[in-house]
């Protein structure tokens, strides 16, 4: 009978070594998920601020760009709240530092230059070639 005994605990150690190894992988599985999660989340993270820095750097850039386009063409430049991005630029009628040279002041209408020019507190006509 003693073969017998000898096999049945060989199989018994087997089965509980099986079940030692089934729990640790079943217990493991999750926390190594969990892990993976934490890896992946944390890249992701990274691009996000990278793309959120480049993003605060092209928002004044884009503003900049916008007033140097503005100053190109003749129009006034209207300052804006710093902590504001424009997403326009209105340009309220107002007499402005005329952008010929030739006059103190000249005036425009919203959407461009007119003819009407002042120089120290006089009005006058002068069309703007």
């Amino acid at each position: 009978m003693l073969p017998f005994t000898l096999s049945a605990a060989s199989n018994c150690q087997t089965n509980s070594a099986g079940a030692v190894i089934a729990g640790t992988i079943f217990v493991l599985a999750p926390i190594a998920g969990l892990i993976v999660f934490a890896i992946l989340n944390a890249g992701a993270r990274r691009r996000l601020a990278v793309a959120h820095a480049e993003l605060e750097f092209l928002r004044p850039e884009n503003a900049r760009l916008q007033h140097w386009l503005n100053n190109l063409a003749g129009a006034p430049v209207v300052a804006h709240d710093a902590g504001a991005y424009p997403t326009e630029t209105p340009i309220p009628p107002e007499w402005y530092t005329d952008p010929s040279g030739r006059h103190e002041y000249r005036l425009w209408d919203g959407a461009s230059w007119t003819e009407d020019v002042s120089d120290h507190g006089v009005a006058s006509k002068d069309a703007l070639d």
